[in-house]
């Protein structure tokens, strides 16, 4: 277990930063102390200068300048536009570099991965970032492995995280490590985020229903899977129902959640019976039975799988009381 007691976490700003990457992890780490009652997380938020502008336009007040000495336990380096603009990412790389080699933990948040990707510690490494820059990330460091689906990794003191949100996930496994599973789980529900995710689990893990997108076939596709997930769905079915190929059906749904067909579907069931599992009185057979599973074992079977976790130990953890 890491040793948390008076621990420094730095949250490097910049302009043109995503602010949901400072601040998403940033309160798990402050919730985390609410819950624990103490302080073990010193969380400010240090930049070249006093202030700096998000993508978003709003102004960030600075606690520390880079050029000010001090003590980092936890580096976290977050994403946003200015990652990929060097007028800007050129001015933070050689403080995050000087700063990598005295850290216990650095983590990089969505997009933060390319101000680190020259790092030699890096070099061989697997990494991850947001499924949509994961191909220019391999491009501009082609020396990187980049994982196009985890939703984050740990190498080592280095952790990389997907998306936005995702920050929040690697923190709190970054808790359950320091302080263990009960303070996790409470900081997760107290951020409306029920349960930690697994790293191991898929960057498509959104709930169907709050997916858009400009793609017809794939809009289809989620329409009809709304209507039918409690069904059993073959691949052949989704595709005829759609009026598509089986062949262009599995193109399309590759090039837009990098997975096969047949596992979009088994991606949409799961994610169904997570609400359901989330209810009281709704049983691991019963759920397996409403998402159109043949047997309880097979959803058990895929269920562990995807996240991780057991469909009954997520719905204790979910239940539990505060």
């Amino acid at each position: 277990m890491h040793n948390p007691s008076s621990h420094n976490v730095a949250f490097v700003g910049y302009d043109q930063i995503q602010l949901l990457d400072i601040f998403g992890p940033l309160e798990a780490f402050k919730c985390a102390n609410r819950v624990i009652k103490s302080t073990p997380y010193h969380t400010f938020i240090v930049s070249e200068y006093d202030t700096f502008v998000s993508e978003s336009g709003v102004r960030v007040c600075s606690d520390h300048k880079f050029s000010e000495a001090m003590n980092i336990d936890t580096l976290v380096v977050t994403g946003g536009r200015g990652t990929r603009i060097p007028a800007i990412a050129n001015r933070c790389i050689s403080w995050i570099n000087e700063q990598f080699e005295s850290a216990s933990r650095v983590i990089s948040v969505c997009s933060g991965v390319f101000l680190l990707g020259n790092h030699p510690y890096l070099n061989g490494k697997e990494v991850v970032t947001h499924w949509s820059l994961a191909d220019l990330l391999q491009k501009t460091f082609p020396h990187l492995d980049v994982n196009h689906n985890r939703l984050f990794i740990k190498q080592g003191k280095f952790h990389s995280s997907a998306g936005v949100l995702t920050g929040i996930d690697l923190a709190l496994n970054l808790i359950e490590a320091d302080h263990g599973v009960d303070v996790a789980t409470y900081v997760a529900k107290h951020l409306i985020t029920y349960l930690k995710r697994s790293g191991h689990q898929s960057q498509f893990s959104e709930p169907l229903k709050f997916q858009s997108t400009n793609n017809s076939h794939i809009d289809r596709i989620n329409r009809w899977l709304i209507d039918h997930y409690s069904d059993p769905i073959t691949v052949s079915q989704l595709a005829e129902n759609v009026h598509i190929s089986e062949r262009h059906l599995n193109r399309v749904i590759q090039g837009h959640f990098n997975m096969s067909a047949s596992k979009y579907i088994e991606h949409i069931k799961l994610e169904q019976s997570k609400v359901y599992l989330a209810k009281q009185n709704t049983a691991v057979d019963a759920t397996a039975s409403m998402v159109g599973y043949a047997s309880s074992d097979a959803f058990r079977r895929s269920f562990k799988r995807k996240y991780g976790i057991a469909p009954h130990t997520y719905q204790l953890r979910f239940q539990g009381e505060m």
